[in-house]
């Protein structure tokens, strides 16, 4: 770590000193003067630290805010005896064997105006000691310029990190343009004059155009790639790269013959950028408008899409039957009519409704005759013949039904959520680096916290020991995009009990990667309790099966004697009397043998269809 800058430096960081120090200081003992600069040397060290530890890059807040913690201690007359805790939004950054003691300083730490936490310092020695007084007071002013550069720190971070989404947003949406895009730096030779143009960005679409990855096409020049235009955009590319002034124009690419219609403008002085998209069937039309109006009126009466003619002043000269289907109008009622007469009132602009003159589409709501309002999108073209100035042709495809399906599919998500709501089942969403952003009311039922209480919260947290092994499996099998089935797991609920759920995992996977997890989880708690009453009972009816089988044994040998002991009897009477009460014993047990076979066959039932 560099040496902090000497106190006696104007530009030394935080300054703690008083104006006035510097006067007393002269008049104090050698040692005491020694010992403020030895304070003073430990304060900008350890505020020095600090600034190092926010200047690195990608460093987050909780990272900046512990490491800050743990060498707070450092600045401070006896390290030893103090220790650090930061709060900022309720989240704790403690140094190495923190305490709370009464002995101890605070100052909140403010971030973009509001009390976002406190900065600590406890001290472990409880009972001041001499001269105490006036090194709490130094140490008040260090906490107080930690504080404030803490805050500082967090709103830089912050701010980062939006920039960074930002960045990360806007280039999604620069890769995803319908139109090419293309940057050059301007290439000049040794008298200034621009003579190629090296490529230092494009999105995928303009990579398609010129056949070739962005990777390979990143630092190389245009004149090198397609040489056959050097001469007919050089002049072009020149004239708006020196003036500034942007130009439009339709360029044929002499290699493949397809048409491109191009904005040309600079972005700032030696950048040269290009848009375009493909327009060779838009350029095809109009040739072959040009040459045959027979062609034209075939297209015209035969398209499948409404097509009209607009004149400068915007009313309509001519329509083909699909326009004239798609609103109702006989061809005579429509000429008569100005073409933003069909827009949808809501939908007009306040100056006079003309199309567009350029290849945009757009999507509005027009009005058929009969009253409907219908969805169309709309791509008007100039008509580009000497004898048809300022002649519009508008082609109106109707989407009414995808826009009824983009409604349907806004109402289907919407009836999702609240089957969500209200489902018996326990439906989450949680991310990895923002926790649970969405949890159904089941929950409460489920684990006894409201949605609010878990919203932020992670899962993990709430997995017992005995079966985190399979939780921690099936992190592994959904970091790898593999949905997880019929997961078991027990979670703490409120009041501490178990709950145990079956899960079912989706991974949720942006841009390419594991984000998040979506679960449905069922509390089936009571049907394993009810499975172990079942089993149970079953080992109840196994033992009373071996009960039944040696109980009849038991009494048969007893019978057999008695029997016996009869026969030798000679009065008739008793010993026919013994044999009467023997029958009736067997007849008992044949009775137990009866129910020990059908206790046997019910096991063997309850064994075949898998119910034990």
């Amino acid at each position: 770590m560099p040496p902090p800058t000497p106190p006696d430096e104007p530009d030394a960081p935080d300054r703690l000193t008083a104006p006035g120090n510097a006067t007393k200081k002269a008049e104090e003992p050698l040692s005491e003067r020694r010992d403020d600069r030895d304070r003073e040397i430990r304060e900008l060290t350890i505020l020095y630290a600090i600034s190092r530890i926010a200047e690195r890059s990608g460093v987050s807040v909780d990272e900046a805010l512990q490491e800050i913690a743990v060498i707070l201690p450092g600045g401070w007359l006896d390290p030893e005896d103090a220790v650090a805790r930061i709060v900022v939004d309720n989240q704790e950054y403690r140094s190495p064997g923190f305490v709370w003691t009464t002995r101890r300083q605070e100052c909140p730490i403010v971030v973009h105006g509001r009390d976002a936490g406190r900065v600590e310092v406890c001290y472990r020695n409880t009972q001041p000691g001499k001269g105490d007084a006036q090194h709490l007071t130094d140490e008040h002013l260090l906490l107080q310029a930690v504080s404030r550069k803490i805050g500082r720190i967090i709103e830089r971070i912050q701010a980062d990190e939006v920039v960074r989404r930002n960045e990360e947003k806007y280039r999604l949406l620069f890769e995803h343009l319908l139109e090419s895009y293309t940057l050059y730096e301007v290439v000049r030779d040794s008298a200034g004059n621009p003579v190629d143009y090296r490529i230092i960005e494009l999105n995928e679409k303009a990579a398609d155009v010129f056949g070739l990855s962005r990777d390979e096409l990143i630092g190389r020049r245009l004149f090198d790639i397609f040489p056959a235009i050097r001469e007919g955009a050089r002049a072009l590319y020149g004239e708006v790269a020196e003036t500034g002034v942007s130009v439009r124009r339709q360029l044929q690419e002499p290699g493949s013959g397809r048409w491109y219609e191009l904005r040309i403008y600079r972005p700032q002085a030696g950048r040269l950028a290009v848009t375009g998209q493909e327009i060779t069937g838009q350029k095809r039309a109009e040739l072959a408008l040009r040459k045959s109006e027979e062609g034209f009126r075939k297209i015209f009466e035969q398209a499948g899409i409404g097509i009209a003619l607009i004149d400068p002043q915007g009313r309509i000269s001519g329509a083909n039957p699909a326009f004239v289907r798609m609103f109702g109008y006989g061809e005579d009622e429509l000429c008569a009519m100005r073409f933003s007469d069909l827009i949808y009132l809501p939908d007009r602009e306040g100056e006079p409704g003309l199309p567009p003159r350029e290849n945009a589409a757009q999507d509005k709501r027009y009005v058929t005759k009969d009253g409907r309002v219908i969805w169309g999108r709309l791509t008007a073209s100039l008509l580009r013949d000497p004898e048809e100035q300022g002649l519009v042709i508008g082609m109106l495809k109707d989407i009414t039904d995808r826009r009824e399906m983009q409604d349907a599919l806004l109402e289907s998500e919407e009836r999702f959520r609240e089957i969500a709501q209200r489902s018996f089942d326990m439906i989450y969403t949680c991310y990895t680096d923002r926790g649970i952003t969405y949890i159904s009311p089941a929950v409460q039922r489920i684990l006894g916290y409201t949605p609010d209480e878990m919203i932020g919260e992670q899962c993990s947290d709430y997995v017992l020991e005995k079966t985190r092994p399979d939780w921690q499996e099936a992190r592994v099998r959904v970091a790898q995009g593999e949905p997880v089935e019929g997961l078991v797991v027990e979670l703490r609920r409120k009041d501490g009990t178990v709950a145990v759920v079956e899960m079912n995992e989706s991974p949720i996977i942006e841009g390419g990667r594991v984000v998040g997890v979506q679960t449905v989880g069922r509390d089936i708690s009571e049907r394993r309790c009810y499975e172990g009453m079942r089993l149970q009972a079953f080992e109840q009816i196994e033992q009373n099966i071996e009960q039944f089988a040696v109980l009849a044994d038991h009494i048969r040998l007893p019978l057999q004697v008695i029997l016996g002991t009869a026969d030798l009897i000679e009065d008739g009477a008793p010993s026919e009397k013994i044999r009467e009460q023997v029958k009736r014993i067997n007849g008992i047990v044949k009775q137990l043998d009866e129910g020990w076979v059908e206790s046997r066959e019910i096991r063997e039932f309850l064994r075949r269809n898998e119910l034990v």
